[in-house]
């Protein structure tokens, strides 16, 4: 299966350009697979075979285009459609289509080129200031051998990284490589570039788009969940579906029947009863006449020396998902399946609130108002507490709050240096709630903001790809429509989601409560790599370059704490960040 891998100079002059082009010329030689397109004196592309569409002679998309509603790629662009997108600089592009893409457009009359990623697109667009101007591409790999891009860790942004792993921002924890957020436009005036959003979550989310009845808002998560997975599978001969038991990758087993995509059920089994969801995925597959695999989670997959991440500019990659990693990858190799599905993402579209937000919404004249007190009594049931607390909670958060939501921010272990670094650490663009947004509305795009950290930490290199349904464009905008109260009712939340499928699945998925987890893995990896743990985070780079306090670290992986639950989440996200940073030392 071919991939989007791409390269372009964006030049600062055609002498420039000339310049990179005969430095690039070797790099070019070297990589078969990509063409080489041109578009007036500053623009150079390298993208990989039939990868690439032209929007007329100004521009290309590099990566999968659909047109809204459709489930065939895009494969070509008429002239009339090609002069809107030209003229609107992008805005029609990111209005009528959707999918994993980057476009690369001329506005003559500006004398600019305008970059383009598809919001919620997993084709990533990093971008370099070289001396020729700006680079943009695809994969670091592709900086260093088009451009000389030379990666150094940025600490301070590692930092902050650490604080809030599932925030992006536009620095990444390189120094000197920024990313193009999905839904952003970057404007190359060739002595200035200009950012801007040319798509939000909250174009969606407010009252003029709401949904007011439920049936309606069912039917529309239904259709727009079905149309983006047949859209992302049917190319493919075969699928490899990552089936937990868990509602969305049920939802997504339900959707790849309704298609008649050729796919197979994978599910992983922990020791631990706690991450055996073998008698959910069992449910699933019987009621859909699938096949499925059962697998153990292997310890022995996972090496917490080497980063998930290496080659990405985060450490974006959990080192225990080798293991679901490597047999998803074994399984898709022994069916011959050419794509990896999985759920991820569905609990932040489907609005899995935990907290007082849906209620307070019902507080406010455009909002819920009627549903206070069912709305209260459902979150009261999901979190084992009265109804009174919820709705008193409700109030006293409506009397005393903005809709603004505040992003968790994690400094434990850190030093008190990485602290202060990481100060700006819950700051996004989506945060900032426009005026009159609902709290509750609020909650659900931080919610879609964390689950870019999915779709944009994905590897461009992989040849069987990971994809993430349940977080495309045409999902999220369809899912923000509906407002927080109607996502939760008599304890259950995903309500809508669970409307919209429940013709399909088995009644024990759809109103299922609890969720399995790989706790119990990750206890048993910390159990067996503990002196080796002790010695990468005490004495490691991090330590070295003082974003860890390690008499805390210490303390914390002392037996006592152990014992007690200490917080062995937070301990593997520093060894995850430890690995990929030896991977990045090691490359020097």
């Amino acid at each position: 299966m071919s991939t989007s891998r791409f390269v372009a100079l964006i030049a600062s002059s055609l002498d420039a350009r000339r310049a990179w082009e005969k430095l690039s010329a070797s790099a070019f030689s070297d990589s078969s697979a990509m063409e080489k397109h041109v578009v007036g004196d500053r623009l150079v592309l390298f993208s990989e075979v039939s990868s690439t569409l032209a929007v007329g002679c100004e521009g290309f998309v590099v990566g999968k285009l659909f047109a809204s509603g459709k489930t065939e790629a895009v494969k070509a662009l008429d002239a009339a459609t090609a002069r809107s997108i030209l003229t609107s600089h992008g805005d029609r592009l990111i209005g009528a289509y959707w999918g994993s893409y980057v476009a690369f457009l001329a506005a003559r009359q500006r004398r600019s080129i305008e970059l383009i990623r598809a919001p919620l697109g997993d084709l990533p667009c990093y971008t370099w200031l070289s001396p020729f101007g700006l680079l943009a591409a695809s994969d670091v790999d592709l900086l260093t051998r088009f451009g000389g891009f030379e990666a150094e860790i940025d600490w301070p942004q590692l930092a902050l990284h650490l604080a809030a792993p599932d925030l992006r921002r536009p620095r990444t924890c390189l120094a000197g490589l920024n990313e193009l957020s999905g839904g952003e436009r970057l404007t190359d005036f060739a002595t200035r570039r200009v950012i801007d959003v040319c798509w939000t979550p909250w174009n969606y989310a407010g009252s003029a788009m709401r949904f007011n009845d439920p049936i309606e808002a069912a039917c529309r998560v239904r259709h727009a969940v079905n149309t983006s997975v047949a859209a992302l599978a049917t190319d493919h001969p075969k699928v490899l579906l990552r089936l937990s038991g868990g509602l969305d990758s049920s939802i997504l087993a339900a959707a790849l029947k309704q298609s008649d995509v050729d796919f197979v059920a994978h599910t992983l089994v922990t020791r631990d009863r706690g991450g055996d969801e073998r008698l959910h995925a069992r449910q699933v597959a019987d009621h859909l006449g699938i096949q499925l695999l059962e697998v153990h989670r292997n310890r022995d997959f996972v090496d917490i020396g080497v980063s998930a991440a290496q080659g990405l500019p985060r450490p974006s990659a959990r080192a225990f998902a080798q293991a679901s990693s490597r047999s998803a990858r074994e399984a898709a190799r022994a069916c011959k399946a050419s794509v990896i599905l999985d759920g991820g993402g569905g609990d932040n579209v489907f609005a899995s609130l935990q907290s007082t937000a849906p209620v307070a919404d019902c507080l406010r004249a455009d909002g819920g108002v009627g549903h206070f007190w069912k709305t209260a009594r459902s979150i009261g049931i999901a979190a084992h507490e009265s109804t009174y607390k919820v709705a008193r909670g409700a109030i006293i958060r409506s009397l005393t709050r903005g809709p603004g939501f505040r992003w968790p921010i994690d400094l434990n272990l850190l030093s008190a240096s990485a602290r202060a670094a990481a100060a700006t650490a819950g700051e996004h663009p989506w945060l900032s709630p426009p005026p009159g947004a609902l709290p509750g509305s609020a909650g659900h795009v931080a919610l879609i903001a964390g689950a870019q950290s999915v779709v944009q930490g994905r590897d461009p290199c992989e040849r069987v790809p990971d994809v993430s349904p349940l977080i495309s464009q045409p999902v999220a905008e369809t899912c923000l429509r509906v407002p927080s109260w109607m996502w939760t009712r008599d304890g259950h939340n995903r309500v809508i989601a669970r409307e919209a499928f429940r013709s399909l699945l088995p009644a024990s998925i759809i109103y299922r409560r609890d969720k399995g987890a790989p706790d119990s893995f990750l206890v048993e990896l910390i159990d067996a790599n503990l002196d080796r743990m002790r010695g990468m985070l005490l004495h490691g780079c991090l330590a070295r370059n003082g974003l860890l306090d390690t008499i805390q670290v210490d303390a914390a992986l002392a037996s006592a704490a152990r014992a007690k639950g200490f917080g062995y989440i937070r301990v593997m996200q520093l060894i995850d960040a430890e690995a990929w940073a030896l991977s990045w030392m090691d490359r020097r």
